[in-house]
């Protein structure tokens, strides 16, 4: 396996390529300090995990530098993408998973726990079917292969995580998915009981897919429960 650790510290790279190596002995570690290098990184070397170690800093909150990164990244690649970082403002972390990483993790991490994750990661983003499937009587599309999702034939662009929010969703139409199913399908086991972050998601969401996302007809509310989309004929 192949990690790239995008860090402003050598540190990083230092304490967890042993924890790395006892999982994946055969593990290539691939560093970058600067964002341009690391780009340039990821298509040359194809990694297939990235680490973005985001500097602490005193006022807690992160420039939009890191999350325009994380965006570039997601514009030409699905690899895996990690955050590690000691801020815990909540928002950053919602940003941060919004525009596209697959996890955010503390950076004084517990290396079992580490390697637990980045296996779950790894598992999550295996590659899915590839088709295209029509719900709602065709008002609602996921091309599969090309991940793009259409509202009445109109693209829709959707982030990363809402378009893993959605798919799961629509793959279970007609069934109330939980908060908790939904938190750990979507962004993983550690984020079960995140549930102002999947609230905030899915109103973001609904604010790409719904006509009036104050009286949604594609994503339903089962209250305390979790959400649903509803088959045409119970929709009504």
């Amino acid at each position: 396996m192949k990690v790239l650790v995008v860090s402003y510290s050598q540190d990083l790279s230092r304490d967890i390529l042993p924890i790395l190596k006892v999982r994946w002995p055969d593990l290539s570690l691939v560093c970058a300090s600067e964002a341009g290098e690391s780009l340039e990184l990821i298509h040359r070397e194809q990694p297939d995990i990235i680490m973005f170690h985001l500097p602490e800093r005193s006022e807690g909150a992160l420039s939009p530098e890191h999350f325009d990164l994380i965006s570039q990244i997601r514009n030409f690649t699905d690899v895996p993408l990690i955050i590690i970082s000691q801020n815990s403002d909540v928002m950053d972390k919602v940003s941060a998973l919004e525009t596209g990483a697959d996890d955010w993790m503390s950076s004084d991490f517990i290396p079992m726990e580490f390697i637990a994750r980045i296996n779950a990661i790894l598992r999550r983003c295996s590659p899915k079917n590839d088709r295209k499937s029509y719900f709602l009587g065709g008002k609602l599309t996921v091309n599969y292969a090309t991940r793009e999702v259409f509202i009445s034939d109109k693209k829709v662009n959707l982030t990363p995580m809402q378009y893993k929010l959605l798919c799961h969703l629509a793959k279970n139409q007609g069934r109330v998915c939980s908060n908790a199913e939904l938190l750990q399908h979507v962004w993983g086991p550690n984020y079960s009981d995140e549930r102002e972050l999947l609230k905030l998601s899915v109103y973001r969401l609904r604010s790409k897919i719904e006509e009036d996302p104050s009286n949604p007809e594609i994503i339903f509310n089962e209250r305390g429960v979790g959400y649903v989309i509803r088959t045409p004929s119970s929709s009504g």
